[in-house]
């Protein structure tokens, strides 16, 4: 009984919070999360500090999944997104990116949050044709 009683506080708990580990619902959210990273962030290089906050944490964690997609190939040896940043790319100069896109491409803001970074990395960090880094 005590450990139906448990479950059920952490049940309760749980649903207080329901915004806490909801996925991004479009570009515009997550450039926000990522001006508000780029508003906070101090240091250069991989010596930086991050704010603490949702938005910066929410962005950081994005675009750090994406660092490691963009180093993802087919069996031919093709880079699956399509963009080729080089191997010391930091994850701040991944966010830049993805903010300089937004700035000349506000129509795409209201889209797909994968689709808009993955352009921007195209465009920031394009591949040779047969794939590779640059």
């Amino acid at each position: 009984m005590r450990q139906v009683v448990w479950l059920l506080a952490a049940a309760l708990a749980l649903a207080g919070f329901p915004d806490r580990a909801r996925a991004i619902e479009s570009a515009r959210e997550l450039v926000t999360a990522c001006q508000e990273l780029e508003r906070g962030r101090e240091g250069t290089g991989k010596d930086i500090l991050i704010p603490g906050n949702r938005e910066a944490l929410l962005c950081w964690g994005y675009m750090q999944a994406i660092q490691d997609l963009s180093v993802l190939v087919d069996q031919h040896g093709l880079r699956v997104i399509g963009s080729c940043p080089p191997e010391e790319t930091t994850t701040v100069q991944l966010v830049q990116a993805l903010l300089g896109y937004a700035r000349t491409h506000a129509a795409e803001l209201d889209g797909n949050a994968a689709a808009m970074v993955i352009k921007a990395l195209q465009t920031s960090f394009p591949c040779r044709k047969s794939g590779s880094r640059p």
